[in-house]
């Protein structure tokens, strides 16, 4: 495959649900590079923090950038040569760096890659990356690792990284209403079926909806009173889903082994696991 020259645009663009649904030409290779990216990215954090629980502080949520990012995501995502349905896709690890506060009222501007691809057991996962920019400057970026199964995969069972040590010191039970993933779609644009209605969920397998994991993270974010004026590297995987409604218990506590923190959302198992580091 060719160069494919990088999509540049004054703001994100609206994609439609058409174009999300719309088949894609199989492509057993790997996927190339398609980029994407806009000159400004329109900050309005006030209803995405109160579904997510962060306070308003005047520095937008270590999360929000994902969601500013969102129309370049798509873009790249629903673009010709992109071989992979977008319908079901899974959300699977998170890497976030907040290289500085990012105030409310910056002009800020935004890109968006993906490149290669990876056979797991389940299918294939690819790394979508985003960064978001001030004057040239890099204040955010991000790694999202997303699972499609609309690939065969190898059914290599891998061992999962351990956490490092660390010392549970907080507990809280969560109870998500069946609407929590309808609520944070309305404020992130994210409107995968699978996190919508029971319906919608069981076209892909699932037997209910599940919340976004992009929701889980943030709202563990927001659980842990994590400051948007320190920098920081925050990691999370994602190993079950979080069945809407339901109810499911977070814990946190200091790592022995450093000065940053280890969280946790557990059902019968852990769904969701992670660690932030001040930097």
């Amino acid at each position: 495959m060719g160069v494919i020259a990088p999509l540049r645009f004054d703001v994100p663009p609206a994609v439609s649900l058409f174009s999300v649904a719309m088949p894609r030409k199989r492509n057993a290779g790997e996927i190339p590079r398609i980029e994407a990216s806009a000159q400004t990215l329109c900050v309005s954090a006030a209803a995405y923090s109160r579904v997510c629980g962060f306070p308003e502080t005047g520095f937008v949520p270590p999360t929000y950038p994902d969601v500013l990012t969102r129309g370049l995501q798509l873009a790249v995502l629903t673009h010709g040569a992109f071989p992979l349905p977008l319908l079901g896709i899974l959300h699977t690890e998170q890497r976030i760096e907040l290289l500085r506060p990012v105030a409310v009222d910056e002009v800020l501007s935004g890109r968006c890659w993906v490149e290669g691809s990876r056979v797991v057991r389940k299918g294939v996962e690819f790394d979508l990356h985003s960064a978001v920019s001030v004057a040239g400057e890099d204040v955010w970026s991000g790694v999202t690792t997303i699972l499609s199964r609309a690939r065969t995969g190898d059914g290599v069972k891998r061992p999962r990284p351990q956490p490092a040590g660390w010392t549970a010191q907080r507990s809280v039970v969560w109870s998500l209403p069946p609407d929590q993933g309808r609520r944070y779609a309305a404020v992130s644009g994210d409107n995968n079926p699978i996190h919508l209605y029971r319906w919608s969920a069981k076209l892909f397998g699932f037997s209910r909806p599940i919340a976004h994991g992009w929701w889980t993270l943030a709202r563990a974010l927001a659980e842990l009173d994590l400051s948007a004026e320190r920098p920081c590297v925050i990691n999370a995987r994602f190993l079950a889903p979080v069945p809407l409604p339901g109810r499911v218990t977070f814990e946190s506590g200091p790592l022995q082994t450093s000065g940053g923190l280890h969280f946790e959302l557990r059902r019968k198992d852990v769904c969701v696991t992670g660690e932030v580091h001040p930097t």
